[in-house]
């Protein structure tokens, strides 16, 4: 005797949806981290290469005057990262307004620009400043500048926060000693 058994549909038996079980996780995955990347985008990469690589001409000559006028600077950041007080050395107008910045390495949003407030006068090519600021965001490491309002020099440098909260600035000399040797 032949027994009868109706077959199942497909949709019915397990081993089907296991196997769609994959690409259907993917398919979801691909698209809850393509609205994560919209989000949460970082800042790594500038609009306009062209213009950016002709500017860089326009702040190399900063540097070559931080050079000329032997500016150096300490910056000593407080323990909870939200003042800082600056020390400015070399053949720098001291009437003149200075800048501190500090930029985040990967988030443009926590780079924040603040006007250096003078303590007492400039004497003998030497001042002191302070700033304050928000607290910054906890990361490895910063990339602190201080400039002329006027934009004639700047003197810059990457603070390694691990490394204590002082940071010497210089000018970008190793770049003109490198470009001359070759």
């Amino acid at each position: 005797m032949s027994q009868n058994t109706p077959i199942k549909p497909w949709y019915k038996h397990v081993w089907p949806w296991i196997l769609m079980a994959g690409p259907i996780f993917v398919v979801i995955a691909s698209v809850a981290m393509f609205f994560v990347a919209q989000q949460h985008a970082t800042d790594l990469v500038t609009d306009d290469y062209y213009k950016d690589g002709k500017h860089i001409d326009i702040q190399l000559h900063r540097d070559e005057e931080a050079i000329r006028r032997h500016i150096g600077v300490q910056v000593l950041i407080s323990p909870d990262m939200n003042a800082a007080k600056v020390f400015v050395g070399g053949e720098f107008d001291g009437k003149q307004p200075l800048n501190l910045l500090l930029m985040h390495p990967t988030r443009k949003a926590d780079d924040q620009t603040v006007a250096l407030k003078p303590v007492g006068s400039a004497q003998n090519g030497r001042a002191e400043y302070e700033a304050v600021f928000k607290t910054l965001s906890p990361t490895n490491h910063w990339y602190v500048r201080v400039e002329d309002a006027a934009g004639v020099w700047r003197v810059e440098n990457k603070w390694i926060t691990s490394q204590g909260n002082a940071v010497d600035l210089t000018p970008m000399d190793k770049l003109f000693n490198n470009a001359g040797s070759k």
